[in-house]
């Protein structure tokens, strides 16, 4: 590797780092998701939807990083800001703005956002000390973080338009099979924090053999749904570009369990999978 390649990683992984540490990255990533059901479903780019789009993720991220700042400091410990005031700030106004506009484009719009922010806010704060978290309880935690990406990511782009149930609740699945291994993935890379802070999770309550084989699993559930859409019409034109979601989910199952990598790594090829998904989209529009 040459003295150039290699500063140019070093600036991306610094550029990634920050946009990790003030939780600007799942921000962007989640915006790519809607974006993704906006291009599938056919209809209208609507900034508003974005932008909440990215406040919401921005708020329940924010407000994670604040309550798990013991497990980060082992899994993340170059990512951690020293200041805890800040995050908490960044979470209140993220949950703040998310509230005041969805309510001030509608009901519907405010309940859609209200199903993420209040399953973030009980999965990240322990709300009675007869509760456990969300993220405590073991493949809850896996289950409720891809619901709450997949719900909002299925139903925003679809409230100022007219869309078929039927496509919601296709692109809802595809969207929620590919939170869920993402999470999993991003397990397996935090056991060492996770199994000091007593957090049970997949990969550590039945080992990383047995966890590969079940993200396979899961993954493999995308060709049902490719020949369903292929059988009923739906989504024609992308369904190359949703079949290189899966087989792009295949390559980082293989690559996070075969063997060890580092975060940086983990966040460019998981939180970024959606990137060159929505590159695909736009190049064949």
């Amino acid at each position: 590797m040459t003295k150039v390649t290699s500063h140019l990683l070093l600036c991306l992984e610094k550029i990634l780092a920050f946009f990790s540490t003030y939780s600007l990255l799942p921000g962007l990533v989640f915006v790519f998701t809607v974006y993704f059901s906006t291009i599938l479903y056919k209809v209208e780019v609507s900034p508003i939807i974005l932008l909440l789009s990215f406040l919401t993720m921005f708020g329940i991220y924010s407000l994670n990083k604040v309550t798990d700042f013991a497990e980060d400091t082992i899994n993340k410990p170059n990512r951690n800001t020293k200041s805890r005031l800040f995050l908490i700030i960044s979470a209140f106004t993220g949950y703040f703005s998310v509230f005041i506009i969805s309510i001030t484009y509608g009901i519907q719009m405010f309940l859609v956002c209200l199903v993420p922010l209040t399953i973030g806010f009980v999965y990240s704060v322990k709300v009675s000390k007869s509760l456990h978290r969300l993220k405590e309880i073991l493949y809850v935690k896996n289950l409720v973080v891809a619901f709450s990406l997949a719900f909002p990511g299925a139903l925003l782009p679809a409230l100022t338009n007219t869309v078929a149930i039927e496509k919601i609740v296709m692109v809802f699945l595809y969207i929620f099979i590919q939170f869920f291994i993402n999470t999993v993935l991003f397990d397996i890379i935090d056991m060492p924090g996770d199994k000091a802070a007593g957090i049970k999770t997949i990969p550590l309550q039945i080992g990383k053999k047995k966890t590969t084989y079940l993200l396979l699993l899961i993954n493999s559930l995308l060709l049902p749904w490719l020949i369903i859409c292929r059988i009923s019409g739906m989504f024609i034109k992308y369904l190359p570009v949703t079949a290189f979601g899966m087989l792009y989910s295949y390559g980082i199952i293989w690559y996070f369990t075969s063997k060890e990598n580092k975060r940086f790594q983990a966040e460019m090829l998981i939180d970024g999978a959606w990137l060159p998904i929505i590159i695909l989209l736009l190049l064949i529009q």
